[in-house]
């Protein structure tokens, strides 16, 4: 579950930092895939265990220095959602 949530932050992320990527659109795909899984793995009692902030942390870490040559726009530092964001049906 939180690999899960961390690849759709880290994908999310990449999307925003490089919005005019050729590969954007696959990101936004992608962290959207990773989101339906995890919220179809998702169980009340594993709230208590899902640190959004630390997962958003772990993402941004995860961010490539550069993609296609150009280095990322600005992110937020901080996570900007929720888990109930997260994991929210689009």
């Amino acid at each position: 579950m939180k690999s899960l949530l961390r690849q759709a932050l880290l994908h999310m992320l990449k999307a925003e930092a490089w919005p005019h990527s050729l590969a954007a659109p696959g990101w936004r795909a992608e962290a959207q895939g990773f989101q339906s899984q995890a919220r179809d793995r998702y169980a009340p009692s594993m709230r208590q265990h899902l640190d959004v902030a630390r997962l958003y942390a772990g993402a941004l870490k995860e961010v490539p220095d550069a993609i296609d040559g150009l280095p990322p726009l600005a992110v937020a530092q901080v996570c900007p959602m929720t888990l109930d964001e997260l994991l929210a049906e689009e």
